[in-house]
């Protein structure tokens, strides 16, 4: 059911993150209180609609990360470095792209989704050095991790991190997996049929 107060609230909100995070000009008081406004509504869509490519336009970092910046302004991620999230809902396949002067570093690994939260593990590891590369290298079972999912519709995607971090993504494309191909995954995936 519609709720016009609450969606004219939601749309207010989203045009003030898209606007300040682009310029800069949203103070932490104005950036929390439309962040609150879009969790408060508890607009999640479904797994289907996270598929694609999200740039990271803002984050509070980490629970330690925000100790040392108590403003709670948080950062501007398109100022510092690109930081591209790729989900595949088809294969199950979560990877996070960073890129700073030309070379990049991904990490990847499947993921399940349930309950509005996303549930990962990295096994691999990817890094392009400028012309070099990209060198694809497997992780092993150590970087896991959860994101729930606060709010999410067509062009916007907040999260909530299990290390405290609050993260803002616009979409920008469709989801193409850079350390996940079809055999690859296929191969991560399979279990050898008992004899």
């Amino acid at each position: 059911m519609s709720n016009p107060i609450r969606d004219e609230a939601v749309q207010a909100a989203r045009s003030q993150l898209l606007k300040g995070v682009e310029d800069g000009s949203l103070d932490s008081e104005s950036l929390q209180g439309a962040i609150a406004i879009l969790e408060k509504a508890q607009i999640r869509g479904d797994r289907e609609l996270l598929e694609g490519e999200w740039q990271l336009l803002w984050t509070s970092g980490t629970r330690k990360a925000q100790k040392v910046n108590p403003g709670g302004k948080g950062m501007n991620r398109k100022a510092i470095a690109q930081v591209i999230q790729r989900l595949d809902c088809q294969r199950l396949w979560f990877e996070n792209q960073i890129t700073l002067a030309g070379s990049s570093l991904i990490v990847g690994g499947p993921f399940e989704y349930n309950q509005h939260r996303i549930q990962f593990q990295f096994e691999r590891l990817g890094f392009q050095l400028g012309p070099l590369g990209p060198l694809n290298l497997p992780l092993g079972k150590w970087a896991s991790g959860w994101l729930q999912t606060t709010y999410l519709d067509e062009d916007l995607h907040l999260e909530r991190g299990d290390r405290g971090g609050i993260s803002l993504y616009q979409r920008v494309g469709t989801s193409t997996p850079t350390l996940c191909k079809d055999n690859d995954r296929i191969i991560l995936s399979h279990t050898p049929a008992e004899e």
